[in-house]
Order: C-alpha cells, then sequence, then structure tokens
C-alpha cells in the first residue's frame, strides 16, 4: 500500500483499528486469480508472534480451499470531503475522500477442527456483545459448525493509512470537522478531532517557531 510519511498511522492507532472486531475483505489468490470474501474477524494478540485474525466462512466457500499469503483489508471511518471545506484564504482546493485503512499480511490457516470453530465463533459473538451459540441445543450447534470452516490470518506484516486532513492548516481541518458534523459525518469528524487537528496544530506550532527564530 502506498503510505506517504504524512498519512502513516501510529502503532497505537493501528492496534485500535486491529482491536475494532470490524469486518473487512480478505483477500487470496487462487487458480483463477484474486478471490475476496468480506466477513469479520476478531484480533487475538496471542497468536504467534505479531498475533493473527480468527473468523470463518462458510463451507461452500471456495476460498478455504487456497491457504498460504492473504491479505485482510480493515475500513476505519471514512467520507466524501467537499472542497469548500479545505479552501482557506490564498488556497483552492478540490473535492477529496477522507478514509482509514489497514492492511494486513500473513498466512492463512484452515481450522476444521470443532472446538477451534465453536472457540472462534462464541469469541467473535462475545466481542459484539451477545453469546447467541451459548443459547442453541447442542444438536443445532453441531449442525452450524458442520456447515463452515474457521480460518486464522497468522499476522506477518501490518500497514495503516489515514488520509483525513492531517497535512492540512489547522483552520481547514477545523472546516472540514465542521463540515462532517454537519452532513452526518460523525466518525470521521470525530476521528480528526482526535489525531488530525493536534497533528496540524504540532505542524503549524513548529513552522511558527522556525519562522521566529529565523527573523531573531
Amino acid at each position: 500500500m502506498y503510505v506517504p510519511a504524512h498519512f502513516a498511522m501510529t502503532p497505537e492507532q493501528v492496534h485500535t483499528v486491529l482491536e475494532s472486531g470490524s469486518a473487512g475483505d480478505l483477500v487470496t489468490v487462487g487458480p483463477d486469480g484474486p478471490v475476496a470474501t468480506y466477513l469479520p474477524m476478531l484480533f487475538d494478540p496471542h497468536g504467534g508472534e505479531r498475533g493473527s485474525l480468527i473468523g470463518h466462512v462458510s463451507l461452500v466457500n471456495d476460498q478455504w480451499r487456497t491457504p498460504g499469503e492473504a491479505l485482510f483489508i480493515l475500513h476505519g471511518p471514512d467520507d466524501y470531503i467537499e472542497a469548500e471545506w479545505l479552501n482557506t484564504p490564498g488556497s483552492a482546493n478540490v473535492p477529496t475522500w477522507n478514509y482509514v485503512t489497514v492492511h494486513v499480511y500473513g498466512r492463512l490457516v484452515v481450522h476444521d477442527d470443532p472446538d477451534w470453530m465453536l472457540a472462534a465463533v462464541r469469541r467473535l459473538s462475545a466481542a459484539h456483545g451477545n453469546d447467541s451459540v451459548g443459547a442453541m441445543a447442542a444438536e443445532e450447534v453441531g449442525r452450524l459448525l458442520r456447515a463452515i470452516v474457521g480460518v486464522e490470518l497468522e499476522i506477518t506484516r501490518v500497514e495503516g493509512k489515514a488520509k483525513m486532513s492531517q497535512n492540512k492548516t489547522p483552520a481547514a481541518v477545523g472546516q472540514v470537522i465542521d463540515g462532517l458534523r454537519a452532513s452526518g459525518g460523525e466518525a470521521t469528524a470525530e476521528w480528526m478531532a482526535d489525531h488530525s487537528l493536534p497533528r496540524a496544530q504540532a505542524k503549524a506550532d513548529l513552522l511558527a517557531g522556525i519562522r521566529d527564530a529565523r527573523t531573531r
């Protein structure tokens, strides 16, 4: 993934996205080329040297038949950014798209052990605030497990990118935040208020300090 230095995420920001338990795109390469499935996967920090992502796919989804190198793409907040939100005196801008994404690379391992799959399903359900499997009869659980295949992505590398206007002036970042809140983009606005605005302000303060030092 192309990640300019000013859009690189910190390890803490990447970790937050990994722990979100949200769904993403599992991408592998099969005999006929790239294959992708959108599914939730749960981050397990103890699954190998760098952790792993665990989940499951349908038994009839042939993607599990091609284990090996794989990519999982997680999506954070994202929104369309109006050009006028970015404009400041003496500058003009075009519309753009702000987004947060994390690419997780690793080795995909398939699990057909019922105990492993049951534990993975229950952990994933619990991460989202329920344990519907626990309320099911044993026969129903067995039927469920026979219809799925467990998958685990053993992480080898993680890349994070946040293109969230943090390279703009504090005034422009503030305008984008206001525009997003007015148009319903609260998640992106909140991320920018927490991360982009402080970074833009720190950069502005640094540049102001350099200019002051040169004029002394």
